[in-house]
């Protein structure tokens, strides 16, 4: 009977050892949970502010110490994910800066273009396409890359699939929709410009006179849609920078 007790016992407390070494991986693992999404969230800030100065590459620090085991190699791989991302864009536009993309519609740069037959603004159209369409494809191969490494990474299941969702969601990204709106915005510079090649205009005081009274109403239009889709470009920048005072 007495080895019956202690069998009994013994099992007792191996059981309750289990259940207390489960409860405590539980407690460790909320608490790396927490961390986890702590040093996203300072993370990504950080990299939305240093992201900000596009003349310069971004020094942002993916690893942090406060992070253990899976929620470690996740956090590194999705922030490399995030400061590739961001890298990109800002040599995207660094390049647009490159070949002159802000004085496109430039008045004086254009009277000056029309006498050699707007050979500058012809290629300026080229290579501003040129450079949407590589930043597109690299953005594509970026993802599609990450979306494969993640599925190969040695964390837990569950994890992982977690992992996989959060890089699908980048795709619905501030980022994308303010690309869209500038490739409309090109789209709209070249009828611009092509309104100004079929046309008689001049400049005169620093704006375009044209001859005709058509030729001017169709190119304010389109001028003052330009200006609406730099409006919501605008709009999605203040509209991030608002959320991160809110949370500040």
């Amino acid at each position: 009977m007495r080895r019956v007790v202690i069998i009994v016992s013994t099992v007792t407390v191996l059981i309750f050892a289990a259940l207390f070494y489960q409860y405590r991986q539980q407690q460790q693992d909320v608490a790396q949970l927490h961390q986890y999404q702590t040093v996203l969230y300072e993370k990504t800030e950080q990299l939305y502010e240093e992201a900000q100065d596009w003349q310069n590459a971004i020094q942002l620090t993916t690893q942090d110490s406060r992070l253990q085991g899976d929620y470690r190699v996740m956090a590194d791989f999705l922030l490399s994910y995030l400061k590739d991302n961001a890298e990109a864009r800002n040599v995207y536009l660094r390049e647009l800066k490159s070949i002159a993309w802000d004085q496109f519609l430039q008045v004086k740069r254009l009277d000056q273009d029309k006498k050699q037959n707007y050979s500058q603004t012809q290629s300026m159209l080229v290579n501003a396409r040129s450079l949407a369409v590589q930043y597109q494809s690299q953005n594509e191969q970026r993802y599609a890359q990450a979306l494969a490494e993640a599925e190969h990474l040695n964390i837990q299941t569950r994890l992982k699939q977690t992992l996989v969702e959060s890089l699908k969601s980048q795709q619905d990204q501030d980022m994308y929709a303010v690309f869209e709106l500038e490739q409309q915005i090109l789209v709209k510079a070249e009828a611009l410009f092509d309104i100004l090649k079929a046309h008689q205009w001049q400049a005169k005081d620093g704006q375009f006179f044209f001859y005709q009274d058509q030729p001017l109403k169709d190119f304010n239009r389109l001028y003052q849609e330009v200006i609406e889709l730099n409006g919501k470009i605008e709009k999605i920048k203040q509209g991030h920078k608002a959320a991160l005072e809110a949370k500040l």
